[in-house]
């Protein structure tokens, strides 16, 4: 039910993570350049690293962690149900269940990672290939959809501040928005900061990695890890073009040659440290567009507070 910020350019969920120890550390001074304007934040140091999976990134502070996202499902489904019972109506929760969910947001931020999982799924994420079980859909009279939803117009996004309600149910009123909007009302995760995907929290999320990914010091262990491809018989511009081949969507499961290409990505990568650079300059970029725009961000934190306090009191 609930869509986690996604990584800029994979579409996959993340959770929040804990902070990994960064070992094999070595200097760096060099200031790069974003390539998009404005100042380019200097990294002290780099870090040696041969997964992401366990690094975090700033933003995070401003986002739900995995267990807090499941505290706010759980409390609007039970708003959703009661509203319903006041009706005299039932409310099933139609979430999916099988959605492919990573370890963290970071996991596949910079491409694959890990040599043993490519090696057999390419550039798939493992269990990514499992089918999602859809919910069937409740079936509802209109009357019970206006309840829920607060419209039966199909052009009217359901629970939305457009879907007006208003209609007599039962002797009592819809409220806008249906049961839908008052529940999310109840938990504060109405509107544009709903549950944390605050526009600003996108803003630095996306914007910190298109500004790292165009740096002159990543695409220049870009430079080197193309080679480093090159030699092995693949010919990429930089990991995403490798990620992003229109072959690897040609198969549910992965062919040989993409198992192969992928395991090749993986070692170029550890080979010229393109994580620990990458992941670095991508930290220094969140952490810069984070400080211009604090007063922002910190409100986002408060409204996320909120959120969880009114959860917390839902039985």
């Amino acid at each position: 039910m609930r869509r986690r910020l996604l990584p800029p350019f994979l579409a996959v969920l993340g959770s929040a993570v804990a902070l990994a120890t960064m070992v094999g550390c070595s200097s760096s001074s060099d200031s790069g350049d974003s390539g998009k304007g404005g100042s380019t934040p200097k990294v002290a140091s780099t870090p040696k690293l041969s997964s992401v999976t366990d690094q975090p990134l700033p933003i995070e502070a401003y986002l739900l962690s995995k267990d807090q996202t499941d505290q706010m499902d759980k409390a609007v489904v039970v708003l959703r149900q009661k509203c319903m019972q006041r009706f005299g109506l039932t409310y099933q929760d139609q979430s999916m269940e099988g959605a492919f969910q990573p370890k963290s947001i970071t996991q596949f931020r910079y491409g694959v990672t890990d040599a043993e999982a490519v090696a057999v799924h390419g550039y798939k994420p493992a269990g990514s290939e499992k089918p999602v079980v859809k919910p069937s859909p409740q079936k509802m009279s209109p009357a019970a959809t206006m309840v829920l939803t607060g419209t039966t117009d199909p052009k009217v996004k359901p629970g939305s501040a457009a879907a007006k309600g208003g209609q007599d149910y039962n002797g009592q009123k819809v409220p806008a928005g249906g049961c839908l909007g008052e529940a999310d009302r109840k938990v504060g995760v109405s509107g544009p900061n709903r549950y944390g995907d605050a526009e600003i929290v996108v803003k630095v999320n996306t914007e910190s990695w298109d500004k790292s990914y165009t740096d002159s010091r990543v695409r220049a262990v870009f430079a080197k890890w193309s080679q480093c491809m090159k030699e092995k018989g693949y010919t990429y511009a930089d990991p995403m073009k490798a990620g992003d081949d229109p072959e690897w969507q040609k198969t549910v499961t992965a062919t040989s040659r993409e198992q192969q290409v992928a395991s090749a990505d993986v070692a170029c990568k550890q080979k010229y440290n393109v994580l620990g650079i990458w992941y670095s300059v991508d930290v220094a970029y969140e952490k810069q567009m984070i400080e211009q725009n604090a007063e922002a961000l910190a409100e986002v934190k408060k409204t996320i507070e909120k959120q969880l306090k009114l959860a917390a009191e839902i039985s």
